[in-house]
């Protein structure tokens, strides 16, 4: 409508002021009526383009707005001419009674929090999981820990999908958790050679390395109630099972002495490896135990690197020794006991072999001597303690 009106002031502006001309141009009167009109007609194009919308509200619905800022109250009884303008309404909806204020709507529900997860003390509950669910949330809902969750379903991390199934367990049917292997260590084994100076202790302990000639030390050792510790090649064990099941049958400790009884400075970091555990596989399957955690260097020779393979195999002490009876050169019975009798002190560690065709001997007259003198013979186990 608006429109419309500013083209009719436009024409008739324009046809006012050619007119007004003319009158000039020939001197005619009525020129100042014209010129008047064109005045006016300008007026209301100016009216119209720039203070129209700011002063009415123009024409809406086909109907007359008298006042675009002033709301007339209207209410039963009351007759209001000018309409509010309608607001949009999606819903289709009618509008509530004119006079009546429009009703809040209403705010949207909050979520509703999750429900908790019942889980009896015998029942197993496999949960579905639902968009919004975390370990952490389902945890808390059970009253379980995250850990547990992750551990009866294998989980390896925190991730889980909407429609995956968990397991979760009361805590009398709550599965065993899976036995698993402590990691291999990478210390470096530690070199003992006595115990402790303090203690009126000593240890006996035997190499088997060759044959078993000494073997009779079983029998002394046993007349004087006495336990020693022995340390086992696998070559040995494979030659002589039912010796060294005897030896775990009767009590004494084992130890692992390598299979091949190779000198550990000379050997590769690899092969020393490998020649450790086949020897603990050799003794495991002959005594049904194990020889960890002690190890004896062949020859006593060592160096740090191989205390780091020894570590790595899984032994952590490597044994030497205090007092080294030689009889591994076949001397005469009175130089072992001799050896034992002027060398002995607290927390010694003595070293023979099983291969000693006159330690059996020794050791039988040496024990009392020893035993009167005050000294506790032991495994390495208790003079380690």
């Amino acid at each position: 409508m608006r429109e419309t009106l500013i083209l009719l002031s436009i024409l008739l502006f324009s046809v006012s002021l050619v007119l007004g001309v003319v009158s000039q141009v020939h001197r005619k009167s009525g020129k100042g009526i014209y010129y008047s009109l064109a005045t006016i007609c300008l007026g209301c194009v100016v009216f119209l383009l720039f203070f129209y919308n700011w002063n009415l509200t123009g024409l809406r619905n086909g109907e007359p707005v008298d006042s675009p800022t002033t709301e007339s109250p209207s209410g039963p009884g009351q007759n209001n001419d000018s309409k509010e303008p309608e607001k949009e309404n999606p819903t289709g909806e009618e509008h509530p009674p004119s006079g009546e204020p429009d009703e809040e709507e209403p705010n949207a529900p909050e979520p509703a929090a999750p429900e908790q997860i019942i889980l009896g003390d015998n029942e197993i509950v496999e949960y579905k999981v639902v968009k919004g669910d975390t370990l952490f949330s389902i945890a808390t809902r059970a009253e379980v820990t995250v850990e547990k969750i992750k551990q009866w379903n294998n989980l390896s991390s925190d991730a889980i999908f909407v429609g995956q199934i968990l397991k979760l367990y009361g805590k009398n049917v709550e599965p065993t958790p899976p036995k698993q292997d402590p990691p291999p260590t990478s210390a470096s084994s530690v070199i003992i050679s006595e115990g402790s100076p303090q203690q009126k202790q000593i240890s006996l302990t035997f190499d088997a390395g060759s044959d078993a000639v000494g073997i009779r030390i079983l029998d002394v050792l046993k007349k004087h109630k006495v336990k020693a510790t022995f340390f086992l090649t696998g070559t040995w064990v494979e030659k002589y099972p039912s010796l060294a099941k005897k030896i775990v049958e009767e009590g004494h400790e084992i130890g692992n002495h390598s299979y091949s009884h190779p000198d550990a400075v000379k050997t590769t970091a690899n092969a020393l490896k490998h020649d450790i555990i086949k020897a603990e596989e050799a003794i495991k399957e002959a005594t049904g135990k194990s020889p960890q955690p002690y190890f004896r260097f062949p020859f006593g020779s060592y160096n740090s690197a191989a205390l780091k393979t020894v570590g790595a195999a899984g032994y952590p002490y490597s044994i030497q020794w205090s007092l080294d009876t030689i009889d591994w050169k076949q001397p005469a019975t009175e130089v072992i006991i001799s050896r034992i009798k002027t060398g002995a002190s607290n927390g010694d560690i003595i070293l023979m072999h099983i291969g000693g065709i006159n330690t059996p001997e020794a050791v039988d007259q040496v024990i009392p001597w020893l035993k009167d003198q005050g000294y506790q013979l032991v495994p390495l186990s208790i003079l380690l303690k």
